[in-house]
C-alpha cells in the first residue's frame, strides 16, 4: 500500500526521470561513438561518453525532474549525484554477474541490474542530491 502511494505521488517525477535517463543515455552513446571515431581509443571514448551522460543527466534532474528544489550548493549536489551513480553502476554490475550465474541469461540479468541501478539512482537523487 505504501509503495502504491509513493508511486502515485511521484508518478510525474518518475516518468521524467525515465525520459531524462533515455536522453542522457543517447548523449552518452553519441559522445562515445564520435570520440571513438575521432581518437580510436575505446577507454577514452567510453569514460568520456559516460561523463557526458552523467552531466546531461544531472542537468535534466536538477532543472526538470526534481525542478531545482534542492537547497544544497551546486557542487555538493553534483558530488552526491556522481557518488550515487557510481554506486548504482556497481550495484547494476553485481546484480548482472550474480543473476547471470544463477539463471544463465545475460539479457534478463541486465534488465534486473538496470532496474536495481535505476532505483538506486532515482531514490539517491531524490533524497540526497536534490533533497529540500
Amino acid at each position: 500500500m505504501k509503495l502504491y502511494k509513493f508511486l502515485k505521488r511521484n508518478y510525474q517525477q518518475i516518468l521524467r526521470f525515465f525520459v531524462s535517463g533515455v536522453i542522457a543515455s543517447g548523449f552518452n552513446f553519441i559522445s562515445y561513438w564520435a570520440l571513438y571515431l575521432i581518437f580510436k581509443n575505446l577507454l577514452f571514448a567510453s569514460i568520456s561518453g559516460y561523463c557526458i551522460g552523467i552531466l546531461v543527466s544531472f542537468i535534466f534532474a536538477k532543472s526538470w525532474v526534481f525542478k531545482n528544489i534542492s537547497t544544497q550548493p551546486l557542487v555538493k549536489s553534483f558530488s552526491f549525484f556522481c557518488l550515487i551513480y557510481f554506486f548504482g553502476g556497481i550495484e547494476m554490475s553485481l546484480v548482472i554477474v550474480f543473476l547471470n550465474r544463477l539463471i544463465d541469461n545475460y539479457k534478463i540479468a541486465w534488465l534486473f541490474g538496470a532496474l536495481i541501478g535505476s532505483l538506486n539512482n532515482y531514490l539517491g537523487s531524490k533524497y540526497f542530491s536534490f533533497k529540500k
